[in-house]
């Protein structure tokens, strides 16, 4: 205990990531708690058909949100790290103008002509849609703010307006809602996500207001347009592929099974996405110090830093796991209630997944901030392409389990892929034991 305090007090690179770690795990666990909040109270309000209804709505918005959200923020965040540290101010601001022009004009553009489409149809599914593609350019913005904060090393700014705001807000109307006696529909819930949105854009944008250094300000921007976008086109792909990666499952229910499954499964995998929690933590941390270290050259320091992290993220994702895959149901039960006690099982198989994503450590974080995006965009391209295949058979036959297992897979294989690429081109091993 008194050699965490020590780090944690001092200026080093271990203190700065313990600092920044243990902030965005706070972040995170008070995220889920909120996001977990919201979901009780939609899924016992709605029930799970129209629980599911709604939660296939905001995969198809998730899906949506490919061109909007793009890799910019990746990109922001190894650029804006690496110009920060040579003093490159102009480039900075350039970058900035570039990113905000771009998410701005691709979020608009989509939201338009998705707004041409539901309103053809005009039935009650379509106007939950309606209301639902307007979160794109609120979302798109958001990521180019947080992928600066980040890249400045503001990590807990980065990520207060949308894991902390974003979900307060909706509980907040969610229960004067419920109060007030409103009858909750899932067209009510997906125009609170719009309002819980823009407040959490509004806050955003102060954070990012009193955070931006005056030497960016004052600087003349300056465009590399070649090598970013060179850069943009992969990640945009990888980014892109991991998202309909974790979107498939649902949409695959959602034709091939029934509205209720969606439901269940949505909570599964909420249960799960806690296993991975610390992961999310270390990487929100971790981001600019690996294109940092990366770029001064100091390889054995960074070995150090992902082994200390990728353990620390097993000592958190272990037990989680356990937990769920054990007393799973019991766990469901009390928390959603007995309608999705179903769901233990897909909820159990979710978890071997994440353990396999969390033992294997940062190996996308790691290949993005040192300029090996091309080769998470082939890992997200085989990680979808099999749980494509896996969910297109074994979905019919197993229902909601039958998806549980394919997106397992799929994240076992991609993260087994890339740790190889991470030893090839790095020379860094990700896993949390270290020879």
């Amino acid at each position: 205990m008194k050699s965490i305090l020590r780090h944690l007090k001092g200026e080093g690179l271990k203190a700065q990531l313990l600092r920044g770690a243990g902030g965005s795990a706070g972040i995170e666990a008070v995220s889920m708690l909120l996001s977990l909040v919201s979901g009780v109270l939609l899924a016992r309000t709605l029930g799970p058909e129209n629980y599911g209804t709604y939660s296939f709505a905001l995969s198809v918005i998730a899906l949506l949100s490919l061109p909007v959200k793009a890799g910019l923020p990746t990109l922001l965040v190894r650029e804006i790290a690496t110009n920060q540290l040579i003093e490159r101010w102009g480039l900075i601001q350039g970058l900035l103008r570039f990113s905000n022009g771009v998410a701005l004009a691709f979020s608009v553009l989509v939201a338009a002509l998705a707004t041409l489409w539901f309103s053809w149809r005009g039935d009650v599914d379509a106007s939950i849609f309606l209301w639902g593609v307007w979160l794109l350019p609120l979302m798109a913005l958001e990521a180019v703010r947080a992928g600066i904060l980040r890249g400045m090393r503001w990590i807990l700014s980065a990520q207060v307006p949308e894991k902390l705001v974003r979900p307060f807000v909706l509980i907040l109307m969610l229960g004067t809602g419920l109060f007030l006696g409103w009858e909750l529909t899932a067209l009510a819930a997906m125009q609170f996500q719009l309002i819980a949105a823009f407040v959490a854009f509004v806050i955003g944008s102060a954070l990012l207001s009193k955070a931006l250094p005056g030497n960016v300000r004052r600087a003349t921007p300056e465009y590399a347009l070649k090598p970013w976008i060179a850069s943009l086109v992969p990640l945009t792909l990888f980014v892109g592929l991991k998202l309909l990666d974790s979107q498939v499952a649902v949409l695959f229910l959602g034709i091939l099974a029934t509205a209720e499954e969606v439901g269940l499964f949505r909570v599964a995998a909420t249960g799960a996405g806690l296993v991975a929690i610390g992961l999310l933590a270390v990487n929100m941390a971790m981001a600019p110090q690996i294109a940092r270290l990366y770029k001064a050259g100091e390889m054995k320091k960074l070995q150090k830093v992902i082994t200390f992290s990728t353990r620390a993220v097993s000592v958190i994702s272990f037990p989680i796991a356990i937990i769920f895959i054990v007393w799973g149901e019991w766990v469901i039960s009390f928390v959603f209630g007995e309608e999705y006690a179903e769901a233990a099982t897909a909820l159990a198989i979710l978890c071997i997944g994440q353990l396999v994503n969390t033992s294997a450590g940062s190996v996308g974080l790691v290949l993005n901030m040192t300029g090996n995006d091309k080769l998470t965009f082939v890992g997200a391209t085989i990680a979808l392409v099999t749980n494509s295949i896996l969910g297109l058979i074994l979905i019919p036959l197993f229902g909601l389990n039958g998806a549980a297992i394919s997106f397992s897979l799929s994240i076992s294989v991609w993260n087994i892929f890339l740790f190889i690429m991470v030893k090839w081109k790095v020379g860094i091993n990700t896993f949390f034991v270290y020879w």
